[in-house]
């Protein structure tokens, strides 16, 4: 039986903020009941063009239906104003205000994950695997396949995760500040904290 052929788009984005990601371990998708590596991709409406995407989700859709496929009869909705309401009516996070919000999935492979710098000692682009330099907030350029698939609800287009490059640092989504930022230096002697803590035992408690 001939392999069927392969009617993907692979693309990157252009630079986005992204939310919620999970690219170094597999996490449980509740909804879907298997464990999946997933980004969300934040978009700013005011400077950032979508006409790549955009047009990589049309042409996967006529490479799997056809070139006279009928657009409308399919779900192209993975796009979404972060100014509305989530399609089960939630409020987005505040981050999402000004947005175009964008997810990406995959349960085949942890995606590759880099840097924007080439290693000098392999000529390729640095990899990290220091979970702590992807976080939401960071910005980033991800690779995406768009993929036109057929299911019991009705046919569409969604977005697989492949790999992310973070491009730089940005301000955290969550997690509140960062601990070097709400700390000063102590100076205190250990008979002092000692003492103190003779004093509040029983009040926490």
């Amino acid at each position: 039986m001939a392999k069927k052929e392969f009617t993907g788009v692979n693309l990157s984005t252009p630079e986005c903020i992204l939310m919620y990601p999970v690219v170094f371990e597999a996490k449980h998708n509740e909804l879907k009941g298997k464990d999946e590596w997933s980004v969300t991709m934040l978009f700013d409406k005011a400077t950032t063009d979508m006409a790549k995407l955009k047009a990589g989700m049309i042409q996967a859709a006529k490479n799997e239906f056809g070139a006279d496929v009928d657009l409308k009869s399919l779900n192209l909705k993975r796009i979404q104003d972060g100014d509305e309401p989530t399609a089960t009516g939630k409020d987005r996070p505040a981050a999402c205000k000004g947005m175009w919000v964008v997810k990406a999935a995959t349960r085949l492979n942890a995606p590759g994950i880099c840097g924007p710098k080439l290693d000098p000692r392999t000529g390729k682009l640095e990899k990290i695997t220091d979970p702590s330099e992807i976080y939401s907030g960071v910005y980033a350029h991800v690779n995406v396949t768009i993929k036109a698939y057929k299911g019991p609800q009705g046919n569409g287009v969604t977005f697989y995760l492949d790999h992310v490059q973070k491009v730089r640092d940005g301000e955290a989504l969550s997690g509140g500040p960062k601990s070097e930022d709400v700390f000063e230096a102590l100076d205190l002697e250990t008979e002092e904290l000692t003492t103190e803590s003779t004093e509040m035992d029983g009040l926490f408690n």
